[in-house]
């Protein structure tokens, strides 16, 4: 009776504990169920970004300026390779990479389930190993920005860092629509924390990035880096830089500077070298400056181009300094005023001006103000004193481009306005963004910021600058086709002393020309400008140093934009007969 009642107690204990073993089970399989599956999945598996394709830069042509590649780190499970037959499919992959059998089998560790086999391999060969259809494989994808024309437009285009991520140039400024938006899958992997191939699960795709059409055009970037670096080599200058806009809309179509670098090659970034000196280096203008001054007078209707104006015989005493032009000159038309270059004639002009008009003008034109070319980028805004901190000097230095300091990017936009018909416009580099499809998603238009001088005032700067070419200190530039017919253009050479030392220098100077072509109608303009030419003395100027640059950059642009010269060859005269010759019969 004791054994059975005592059986009966065992039973009954048994039956409370396999009660309560099946309600935990239930517990755990039916109403907890997500929750350990969650925290199983978190303990076994391990979340890995998919990266997303960085999109790429492209000229206005369809070129390729920069891309991704992707490429791919092989590595292997020992493992799973255990059970896969290694001495079948190792040689198989041996020839899949292109490397010799012995020092892969001789490195295979069948316990190692994350073995290094090979990295940077590209598409073709992911696609043999793939076709071996092996779960010991395992392909890890990586990001390489690359860019197929090395040094052309660094400055342009800038670079990316370690992740992928846009640290200068149009690659900073365009980071949002190039990066795109990462994947992730889930990857379980082992007690040791190794990856195991077979179990890779994909989750969610990543949206790659958009593609950037710029405004460059490859052609002519390629005649400005040839002559960047015709210049580096025959001046040993500081600095060069040339940029070529199109006036009409405000598109860079090249820009280019010195020093430069290479992005594919990280050994050649100095700060030195990868300074976005168009925008960030300031020099005074010099003469280029009176292109405002002129404009502004004329503007304000103080004077028009047969104005006479006296020069002072080249000598002109004001504000206790002697101001002296390099050849004196009496009375001339504002007209000659300017293709003679005369700073006593455009001291005269700033002095009828004022300086409140003045400094308004310039403030019009965009000297003192960053351009907006680079927005999230550091952008200079150039040096332009208000009028409460000029001196007595101030109105008649000015006018010639002294006291005042501006980026080269700043003067070809100021130039641009003459050869548009007076309007300001934000130059740009960004021309459109399509997306992974080809489709056109953003548009960038040309955006005006002002109108600066009527029409009418910016046609009549243009006939001066176009005497300068004629007549003036560019008379000796002339630019013609193999044929001998030429293109008509309006510039202005510059050649400004560098202020060294607290005074201006007579042995460093920035020698410049900044001109447009054709004269009527420009389809762009085109600055070149020299800083600290290593030359002879006397030899500096913008005339001989930046002039001839710019006649051969204009020449070749004509060519590579289907402009017809507009001027004819010139006729060779007809051979004068001798008294005693006889004329052929006809």
């Amino acid at each position: 009776m004791q054994h059975r009642f005592r059986a009966i107690w065992i039973l009954v204990f048994l039956a409370c504990g396999f009660t309560v073993i099946s309600f935990n089970l239930i517990q755990i399989q039916l109403v907890e169920h997500d929750e350990y599956l969650r925290e199983a999945v978190a303990n076994h598996t391990h979340p890995e970004a998919i990266p997303a394709r960085r999109g790429s830069f492209f000229d206005c042509d369809g070129n390729i300026l920069a891309q991704t590649q992707r490429v791919y780190d092989i590595r292997l499970d020992g493992q799973l390779m255990t059970a896969e037959h290694p001495d079948i499919n190792l040689p198989k992959i041996a020839d899949a990479l292109q490397v010799p059998v012995e020092p892969l089998a001789g490195a295979f560790n069948p316990h190692n389930r994350d073995q290094i086999l090979a990295q940077d391999q590209d598409d073709g060969v992911v696609a043999k190993l793939r076709a071996l259809k092996l779960d010991s494989l395992i392909f890890n994808e990586r990001a390489r920005r690359f860019y197929p024309n090395n040094e052309l437009a660094a400055h342009v285009l800038g670079f990316v860092d370690e992740d992928g991520h846009g640290v200068a140039g149009m690659e900073k400024e365009m980071d949002r629509q190039l990066c795109g938006t990462p994947g992730e899958r889930l990857v379980e992997r082992d007690a040791k924390k190794h990856e195991i191939a077979a179990y890779q699960i994909r989750e969610t795709p990543p949206v790659n990035g958009d593609d950037v059409t710029l405004t460059i055009k490859m052609a002519i970037q390629h005649v400005v880096e040839d002559q960047l670096d015709q210049i580096a080599q025959t001046y040993r200058p500081n600095a060069a830089y040339i940029i070529v806009m199109d006036p009409q809309t405000g598109e860079i179509l090249a820009m280019g500077s010195r020093p430069n670098y290479d992005p594919n090659d990280r050994k050649t970034f100095t700060e030195e070298n990868t300074k976005e000196r168009c925008l960030t280096d300031t020099v005074e203008p010099g003469s280029i400056f009176k292109i405002i001054t002129l404009a502004a007078t004329l503007n304000e209707g103080l004077v028009n181009l047969d104005t006479q104006i006296f020069c002072e015989n080249g000598s002109f005493y004001y504000g206790g300094k002697t101001l002296r032009d390099d050849e004196p000159h009496g009375w001339l038309p504002v007209m000659e005023v300017m293709a003679q270059s005369s700073n006593i004639g455009f001291a005269h002009l700033g002095l009828s001006l004022g300086e409140n008009r003045l400094y308004k003008y310039a403030t019009a034109f965009g000297i003192g103000q960053r351009t907006g070319l680079f927005s999230q980028q550091m952008e200079s805004p150039g040096i332009f004193r208000p009028v409460d901190k000029w001196s007595a000097l101030s109105i008649t230095r000015i006018p010639m481009g002294q006291e005042v300091a501006a980026t080269p990017m700043q003067l070809v936009t100021a130039m641009s306005v003459i050869a548009n018909g007076g309007r300001l416009l934000v130059p740009r580099l960004a021309k459109q963004v399509t997306d992974e499809a080809g489709n056109v998603v953003q548009v960038f238009r040309p955006k005006t910021v002002r109108q600066v001088v009527s029409a009418s005032a910016a046609r009549d700067v243009a006939k001066a600058l176009e005497q300068v070419t004629i007549d003036g200190t560019a008379k000796n530039i002339h630019i013609q086709d193999a044929s001998g017919a030429g293109w008509s253009y309006a510039g202005k050479t510059g050649t400004a002393q560098k202020f060294v030392d607290g005074e201006y220098s007579h042995t460093q100077h920035v020698a410049s020309f900044i001109g447009f072509m054709p004269a009527e109608d420009p389809a762009f303009v085109a600055l070149v400008m020299v800083d600290d030419p290593k030359t002879a003395p006397g030899q500096d100027y913008g005339a001989d140093v930046s002039a001839p640059v710019f006649a051969s950059i204009a020449r070749q642009v004509a060519q590579i934009m289907n402009i017809p010269p507009d001027l004819p060859a010139p006729v060779a005269p007809a051979p004068a007969l001798s008294s005693n010759s006889t004329p052929a019969a006809l």
